[in-house]
C-alpha cells in the first residue's frame, strides 16, 4: 500500500485527470502488471509484434504516435526508436516508472493528453446539464507534426470506463452513462480512421469470466456492443486471474488487432 501511495504520489496527471481517477488507474495498472507480468508476457509480446508489423508498412518514417502508453511494457519502443526521428507517446496521467522508463531513448517523447477531449468538461460538468459530446477530431493536434503512423494499443475498451463511473457517481443512470460511452468509443474510431496515415488498433473485443472448471461464466463485449473493424489477428490475454478480483472466477481478454488506412501511407 505505501508503495503505490509513492507511485500515486509521482504520477504525472492534470487536476481534472486526478478528479476523474485516472492516476488511481494508472497505480492499479502497474500494480497488477506486477503481479502478473508472467500471465501478461504473451498478451505484452503479440502487441509489439503486431505494432512493428504496422510500421513495416510505413513508407514515411519521421514521425510515429503512440495512444495509450501505461507501464509502456507493451510498446517496441527500442525498435521504434531506429526506425523513426521522433517516436511520441500520449496518455492521460504518466507512472514515475513509465517517465524514467521514456529518458532511455533521445527521440522517444511521453506527453500529456487526453484522447477523448472529455475529460476536462466533464471534470465541469453536474447533473442536469448536457454531457460533452466528444470530438471526432480530439487527437487532431496533439502534437505539431502530422503523424506518418499512428498505433492505437490496448487503450480503446479503457477510454469509457472513468468518464461513465463519474457521471455515475453525479447520479446520472446506468443506460445513460452506458450510451456516452459509446459515443466516446466511437468518436475514437471515426478518429482513427480520418488519420491520412496507416493506424493500427489493438483492443479488448470480449471479456470472459471462467469458472475454476474453466468453464465459460459470462461473456460479454469490453466495448459496449460497438462494431471493431475486421481483426487481422485475435489473441487470448488472462487479465486477472482467479484469485485478482475473484475467488471463484478469473478474467480474460478476447484482444483484436486491425489495421486501418493502409492505403493511404503517401
Amino acid at each position: 500500500m505505501l508503495a503505490e501511495m509513492l507511485v500515486w504520489a509521482g504520477t504525472q496527471a492534470s487536476k481534472p485527470a486526478r478528479q476523474l481517477g485516472y492516476a488511481r488507474a494508472a497505480v492499479s495498472l502497474w500494480s497488477r502488471r506486477r503481479r502478473w507480468a508472467r500471465d501478461w508476457a504473451e498478451h505484452e509480446t503479440n502487441t509489439r509484434d503486431f505494432a512493428l508489423k504496422t510500421v513495416a508498412a510505413c513508407r514515411r518514417r519521421d514521425t510515429v504516435w503512440l495512444l495509450g502508453g501505461g507501464t509502456l511494457s507493451d510498446l517496441p519502443l527500442a525498435e521504434l526508436s531506429k526506425l523513426f526521428r521522433r517516436v511520441v507517446v500520449f496518455d492521460i496521467a504518466w507512472l514515475p516508472q513509465a517517465q524514467a522508463a521514456g529518458r532511455r531513448w533521445s527521440n522517444v517523447e511521453l506527453k500529456l493528453a487526453d484522447v477523448t477531449g472529455v475529460v476536462q468538461p466533464l471534470s465541469e460538468w453536474r447533473l442536469g446539464m448536457p454531457l460533452p459530446i466528444p470530438p471526432v477530431d480530439a487527437m487532431t493536434d496533439l502534437d505539431p507534426v502530422p503523424p506518418d503512423c499512428v498505433l492505437s494499443l490496448n487503450l480503446l475498451s479503457q477510454l469509457p470506463l472513468l468518464p461513465m463511473e463519474y457521471v455515475q457517481r453525479q447520479g446520472m443512470t446506468v443506460q445513460a452513462a452506458e450510451s456516452f460511452g459509446r459515443a466516446i468509443l466511437q468518436a475514437h474510431l471515426q478518429g482513427l480512421q480520418d488519420f491520412a496515415c496507416p493506424v493500427g488498433l489493438i483492443a479488448d473485443a470480449r471479456r470472459i469470466w471462467r469458472s475454476r472448471a474453466g468453464e465459460v461464466v459470462l461473456s460479454e463485449s469490453a466495448v459496449l456492443g460497438v462494431k471493431l473493424p475486421p481483426p487481422e489477428r485475435s489473441w487470448r490475454w488472462p487479465v486477472a486471474p482467479r484469485g485478482e478480483i475473484d475467488n471463484e472466477t478469473g478474467l480474460e481478454i478476447t484482444v483484436e488487432a486491425s489495421r486501418l488506412n493502409a492505403s493511404t501511407d503517401g
